[in-house]
């Protein structure tokens, strides 16, 4: 059906293609046939990929730990929105955290779940629907001028992109056409007056052959988040780069790649409308535009370094079990695994960015 809803596009457009972001745009977010909001399972063994958060309950356990610093030590509001908050499976073990250990916090909490598919809000009902600080928002547009937390989870990731490449000495635009019933790529002079501003604002130059995603999508929510937030904090949890690494020639081929089953496919024009879509988000890019929003950069961490920053060594627990499988054996080996190299979060990043907090705030516990 969505191979059918993206031929018409094509057909339909004056020179018979669609660029790379109106692809994604449809083959993620068409009313009710895009990935993400057609009724399937997307997260977990049944699904296509994983997240931290639902790698077991300690990476929303170490987020609370750590909000519930930022409320009693920093001073800051209690009040938590959650930008692409999914199937609510990371609130949950956030508000759970909070209600067991801060009964004084959780009598003035609100927490926001901003969340666009129907599929995933209906979970999120399902799910956290009997706490009344739950509170369920399908645009940033719909809470402003914010005083607290604001963070996301591979949010960013899962945006449209414009993509580029440098071909003999001249940029290109790389589009999507079909031909023979089949959904191909094709190249054109690159055009787009938003594409060149981006390129020129940040001085990027590729190398012959080297192919870049312009996160157009990314930097418009971006700044309608970071333009909501008159204080706290904003933490960016996903994977990507800073400009100097997307040069490195390990890069040079872009990043956008699908996810089906658990299996990572090269070709983003397979599967579409049943292959999760992402690609690696541009760090540099959030830093200047929050520094353009009165957004300080505090720093960008690996994500273990920010979890052992946050406390999660807290939640492992200790036990005379010679069983490997046992919940608590389990547990462990799941911290372990988002905190050891070359485990669950080896890929991602956290950045943290703060808005009129005090200098002499002491973002983690000591």
């Amino acid at each position: 059906m969505l191979k059918h809803h993206l031929k018409k596009m094509i057909e339909s457009s004056p020179k018979k293609r669609i660029s790379y972001h109106d692809y994604m745009n449809a083959a993620l977010y068409a009313p009710a046939i895009g990935y993400y909001v057609k009724q399937k399972k997307k997260i977990g063994s049944k699904g296509d990929f994983y997240t931290s958060g639902n790698v077991g309950d300690a990476f929303g356990r170490s987020l609370a730990r750590w909000f519930v610093h930022l409320i009693k030590v920093c001073g800051i509001s209690p009040k938590i929105v959650e930008i692409g908050a999914g199937e609510g499976k990371l609130a949950y073990d956030i508000l759970v955290y909070i209600k067991e250990t801060e009964p004084q916090i959780w009598d003035s909490l609100t927490y926001v779940l901003v969340e666009t598919s129907p599929f995933h809000k209906k979970a999120q009902q399902e799910r956290i629907g009997m706490f009344k600080q739950a509170c369920f928002a399908s645009e940033a547009e719909e809470w402003t001028n914010m005083n607290g937390i604001v963070f996301s989870n591979e949010f960013f990731d899962a945006l449209p992109v414009h993509v580029i490449e440098k071909d003999d000495g001249a940029l290109v635009e790389v589009f999507v056409t079909v031909k023979d019933g089949r959904l191909l790529e094709v190249k054109e002079p690159l055009d787009n007056p938003d594409i060149l501003t981006y390129l020129s604002e940040r001085s990027v130059t590729l190398q012959d052959k080297q192919r870049y995603e312009i996160p157009l999508k990314m930097v418009e929510e971006y700044e309608k988040i970071a333009s909501n937030i008159q204080s706290g904090v904003l933490l960016t949890i996903d994977y990507g780069y800073t400009q100097e690494e997307w040069m490195e020639p390990a890069h040079h081929k872009g990043s956008l790649r699908g996810y089906h089953q658990h299996e990572m496919m090269k070709d983003a024009l397979m599967y579409p409308g049943d292959m999760d879509l992402t690609t690696h988000i541009h760090f540099d890019t959030l830093m200047d535009s929050g520094k353009k929003n009165g957004l300080a950069t505090c720093e960008l961490y690996q994500q273990h370094e920010f979890l052992l920053k946050t406390g999660i060594l807290q939640e492992l627990k200790e036990h005379q079990e010679k069983d490997p499988f046992s919940k608590k054996a389990k547990r462990n080996r799941a911290i372990r695994g988002l905190i050891v190299p070359g485990g669950f979060s080896e890929h991602f990043r956290v950045l943290l960015q703060t808005k009129e907090l005090a200098e002499t705030a002491k973002v983690f516990p000591e």
